[in-house]
């Protein structure tokens, strides 16, 4: 019986720190979040157990700002796809991708002209094996990103063009002239 009480007590705590937690989170303006959610997208890359807090972070903001409803979907598509990273059956691998990738699609769909969301749903597609083949849809999305990098790039985090441009230099088969454009953008972001 005191064993229970104790339990019961424990579970109380727990649930008023996780609401101080919570509630202190959503006091944060939505470019933090945002920040926090692409640090915690990141490091689920590698570390299974960040994808679902970071899913949630990416529901929150969403909610929070229906004008980055697009760009969420897109990060939870790909957080979802990388699951099939992370799990051990192929067949699990398989239906974690596709559901990540229809997730992401729809997403796009969205936010078509968002560099963002451009670049996570290129990125994503790019690195999948080629069996699934999206490697035309991410090079249709890298050529987008260049084409809307004039009109759009300061309505953006300075670190994350620089990453944007700084993969593409590096994994994109370019022109000379996106190359040369590039190039320049590159060096007028670098400090």
């Amino acid at each position: 019986m005191k064993f229970n009480r104790r339990v019961y007590i424990c579970l109380i705590i727990a649930l008023i720190f996780s609401l101080r937690v919570d509630g202190a989170a959503s006091q944060k303006s939505v470019a933090e979040m945002l920040e926090i959610a692409r640090k915690q997208f990141y490091a689920a890359i590698e570390d299974e157990k960040q994808i679902d807090p970071a899913i949630a972070l990416f529901k929150r903001i969403g909610a929070a700002e229906p004008k980055y409803t697009g760009r969420m979907q897109v990060y939870i598509g790909s957080l979802i796809a990388l699951r099939g990273k992370h799990a051990f059956f192929p067949h699990t691998k398989l239906k974690w991708a596709r559901r990540g990738l229809a997730i992401m699609d729809s997403g796009l769909q969205k936010s078509q002209n968002d560099i963002e969301a451009l670049f996570i749903h290129g990125t994503t597609c790019y690195y999948l094996p080629f069996f699934f083949k999206r490697g035309d849809d991410a090079q249709r999305d890298f050529r987008e990103i260049i084409k809307l990098m004039p009109q759009q790039m300061d309505t953006y985090d300075p670190k994350l063009i620089a990453n944007v441009v700084a993969f593409l230099l590096e994994n994109v088969k370019l022109t000379d002239n996106q190359k040369t454009y590039l190039q320049m953008l590159k060096d007028r972001l670098q400090p």
